[in-house]
């Protein structure tokens, strides 16, 4: 599958003669964000809120082979471009981030070469975020990753007295990398078991995965999906899903229970009937290169399908039955971390 999400701000209209294009035509000198995927023959085009449109190829092949460089927002010789792919003018605008399989793409200080490109406004040219924040643009406006003991807007204010109880803002995440506490997440079992409260229907409550992810890459996940409490892991040859329906985006406190022995998982939340399912194929063993994420991952990882940052708080995280960490004590990286309110 490959996945492409843009930022936009066109200053021109332009045609469109293949499908899928968007329902509706986009707005002149506004920012627009766009997502494209496609799995073998299949497109999907998304337009901001719009409704995503599909498209099939012609033909038996489903691979894409290309030899020639990545270009944006233009190319060398359109006389290559114009009868197979109906592309005939450059775009005229401004692009602001492109993110490729959850990979962000540095388009200037990656880039090999290029011609007539000139800096647009960057609301974060002037350094806006204090105390090692990093900004992150959001069109015309922007967005600041607090590195843990800050928040604000602008990162200014410092976090006051220990964090007994992490909250998570959506963009948010706290990271280990212990060799302790992985041990107890990969292998051959996986005994999980945590608290929580949100009032978001999307939130990621686990995650660890390898740190560039291939089809059929170990990875394992617990998140909220569509108010739905889900557990999903991979050891290699295939993916096993369990969900457990019910109100858990009240604001109130939930226990979570998600446990693996080899392909055998098992989910319950709070009193409710266990999920028993299996993993499909010979690998019993998780074994990921990555960290363990919680409430939230880095970068465009984000953009998965269930992996959005968690809105609420996580308390009283065990591995392994008796293993207990930490939240904050134990976190080699964060961001975005406040005192969540009891």
């Amino acid at each position: 599958m490959t996945a492409l999400c843009s930022t936009v701000k066109t200053q021109t209209a332009g045609t469109s003669c293949q499908s899928p294009w968007s329902e509706e035509p986009i707005s002149l000198f506004r920012w627009h964000e766009m997502r494209v995927s496609r799995t073998a023959r299949r497109g999907i085009l998304q337009l901001d809120s719009q409704k995503p449109v599909e498209g099939m190829t012609e033909g038996a092949f489903t691979q894409i082979r290309c030899s020639s460089p990545l270009y944006f927002g233009g190319v060398p010789n359109y006389d290559l471009t114009k009868d197979s792919a109906l592309v005939q003018v450059p775009f005229t605008g401004s692009i602001q981030k492109v993110i490729v399989n959850d990979h962000v793409i540095p388009l200037t200080a990656g880039s090999v070469k290029g011609v007539n490109v000139e800096s647009a406004v960057h609301p974060c040219a002037d350094s806006p975020c204090a105390n090692g924040g990093e900004c992150q643009p959001k069109h015309d406006d922007y967005d600041c990753d607090c590195a843990l003991g800050y928040k604000g807007k602008r990162c200014q204010s410092a976090v006051s007295g220990a964090v007994e109880v992490p909250q998570f803002t959506g963009r948010s995440y706290l990271m280990y990398y212990s060799k302790d506490i992985l041990k107890r997440v990969s292998g051959s079992r996986t005994h999980i078991q945590m608290y929580f409260r949100s009032t978001a229907q999307e939130g990621l409550l686990i995650w660890i995965g390898d740190t560039t992810m291939r089809p059929n890459s170990d990875y394992m996940f617990l998140a909220l999906h569509g108010g739905a409490v889900v557990f999903s892991y991979n050891l290699g040859s295939g993916t096993n899903t369990l969900t457990v329906n019910g109100t858990f985006t009240d604001d109130r406190w939930h226990r979570v229970k998600a446990v693996r022995d080899g392909q055998l998982g098992k989910l319950s939340v709070d009193n409710s009937t266990t999920k028993v399912g299996k993993s499909p194929g010979r690998m019993r063993q998780l074994n990921t290169g990555g960290a363990l994420y919680v409430g939230g991952i880095k970068e465009a990882s984000q953009h998965r399908q269930y992996l959005r940052g968690l809105v609420g708080c996580i308390s009283h995280l065990t591995l392994s039955t008796d293993y207990h960490i930490g939240l904050m004590e134990d976190a080699s990286d964060g961001k975005n971390i406040n005192t969540c309110l009891q």
